[in-house]
């Protein structure tokens, strides 16, 4: 009987590492002490192919060679489950659950696994910061994320793993439930040794957390409390990924819910992160994600098939093209309340990406449609513990950083993280997390600015109005000693960033109504 096995595994040349492009395109059948040598047809004559087949036959000269169809290659791999032997899978999939284990209790948002030609490097990013975790050496980190890939995924983008192109799945949840997981993201990408590899680990997260809880400030608690208040409109929450929007939108959407159990609360998420209490939740489904266009698809069809289900309010985990904005829009205009996530670096970007999007600018300026743009980012809260005064510390700040600490700061009320840190936050000098927010509640006369004078004068407009910025929240905080300023200015907001944005008069406009207040 014939068994299947990678060219990287044990029963391939040992002298040799074998590069991606032929670990994909290669395998090795045994018959007892008969080998068979499978390759791709199409690559049969490629160089790096006649090389390995060269020494493959001068170390088995009895060997059978035999070119196939990739399709049946890719048959008998994932058939066979051929990266790992069958005795090593239990021991791979042990270790990687520990290694899973070990980053929730952590409190890792992420797992980053870097894949090179004689080591593994594994870290986790635990608040915001990536902290070094482990190696694996020789080929143990091709087998652990073969293993990881192969056995422990699905929905795959690919039907086996391979170093020479992206590919995502998402861990299985029966892998990791037990470690208070819903399972984790993955993605990946070619590097110049063999990859990069990062899971996002879902959490499964069921404590309700408060507005004021999230970092959200007096005011903008208002604010929200408002727009969550009004029976329609789009609710857009935007940032990089790994700023905290899913978890925004979780809170707003229980205050809906716990206010109205009445309310009929349906979402479509990619994947399902955490339970939302009182909604009910619904996976995109999308069979083939590997096909140019099929993502798009199945976000439209996912709005529309939401729209027949009889909501009140509906969550759409992100507006990502034409297809999801206009449906979110046209949600909106059936008199429908929305939540949705987007990607912009700031706010006030919502509106010209959707108009990149070629969404009409009478929908995407009209404030009874759109009634909140909402920006945001994640930092690191300082260990209480081992935290630092600026004052006392400042000759460990870089001489740039320091002058815009005491230009835009108050320096007796910063702190700076300790680099060594202590037991309390496992030396890391942070410990905790909190949101910073920029929150534009829209009305006509910002839309008319907008559409009129431009995104910089719509801008302005809401400044004057008393508009709290990501800086301006930030720098709160950093004078509050909560947050690191080096660690801010560089990931947050720029310290003199409104500065930069407004001029002068604008700015001592905005000062003179605060001290009349």
């Amino acid at each position: 009987m014939e068994e299947y096995f990678s060219i990287s595994s044990q029963y391939g040349l040992s002298d040799i590492n074998p590069s991606p492009f032929l670990v994909e395109n290669m395998l090795i059948a045994t018959n007892g002490e008969n080998r068979t040598l499978y390759v791709v047809k199409d690559h049969k004559l490629h160089p790096e192919v006649m090389d390995y087949r060269k020494l493959f036959f001068k170390q088995w000269p009895q060997t059978i060679w035999e070119p196939i169809a990739k399709s049946k290659l890719i048959e008998l791999q994932q058939r066979n489950d051929v990266f790992t032997s069958k005795e090593e899978h239990s021991d791979l999939q042990a270790d990687i659950v520990h290694t899973f284990e070990v980053a929730a209790k952590r409190r890792a948002s992420d797992i980053h696994i870097r894949v090179g030609n004689k080591y593994t490097k594994i870290f986790f990013r635990i608040d915001q910061k990536l902290v070094f975790y482990t190696d694996l050496v020789d080929d143990k980190g091709v087998r652990f994320v073969q293993a990881l890939y192969q056995t422990m995924c699905e929905g795959r983008t690919a039907p086996t793993f391979t170093f020479s192109e992206p590919v995502d799945a998402k861990v299985k949840e029966s892998h990791v439930e037990s470690l208070g997981l819903n399972g984790g993201r993955l993605a990946t990408r070619p590097t110049d040794e063999k990859g990069l590899i990062v899971i996002r680990l879902l959490r499964k997260n069921n404590k309700s957390l408060t507005l004021r809880e999230l970092g959200v400030t007096d005011e903008q608690e208002r604010i929200l409390q408002r727009v969550i208040s009004k029976p329609s409109g789009v609710v857009f929450m935007s940032g990089p990924t790994n700023s905290g929007k899913s978890t925004l939108a979780k809170c707003m959407a229980e205050i809906v819910t716990s206010r109205d159990p009445g309310i009929h609360l349906l979402t479509v998420e990619d994947p399902i992160e955490s339970t939302i209490a009182g909604a009910v939740q619904t996976p995109l489904i999308c069979i083939d994600r590997g096909t140019p266009g099929a993502l798009s698809k199945a976000w439209g069809d996912a709005i529309a098939n939401l729209m027949r289900l009889d909501p009140d309010q509906i969550y759409i985990g992100e507006v990502r093209d034409f297809t999801s904005a206009t449906g979110a829009i046209s949600a909106a205009q059936t008199g429908q309340k929305v939540y949705t996530t987007i990607h912009t670096h700031n706010p006030i970007d919502i509106i010209p990406r959707l108009k990149s999007f070629n969404v009409d600018m009478d929908l995407i300026t009209d404030s009874s449609l759109l009634t909140c743009l909402i920006g945001q980012r994640l930092a690191p809260l300082l260990c209480e513990h081992c935290k630092q005064a600026y004052v006392k510390h400042s000759h460990k700040v870089d001489p740039v950083y320091r002058e815009l600490i005491e230009t835009h700061c108050i320096p007796s009320g910063v702190y700076i993280a300790n680099e060594e840190g202590c037991e309390h936050c496992n030396h890391t000098g942070y410990k905790g997390m909190t949101g910073i927010y920029e929150i534009i509640e829209t009305n006509a006369n910002f839309m008319q600015i907008f559409q009129t004078k431009g995104k910089l004068a719509a801008y302005e407009y809401w400044y004057q109005q008393g508009g709290q910025t990501l800086a301006a929240n930030a720098i709160s905080l950093i004078n509050q000693g909560k947050i690191d300023p080096v660690y801010s200015h560089s990931n947050v907001s720029s310290l003199d960033r409104d500065i930069q944005m407004f001029t002068d008069e604008i700015r001592n406009s905005v000062t003179s109504k605060l001290k009349v207040a």
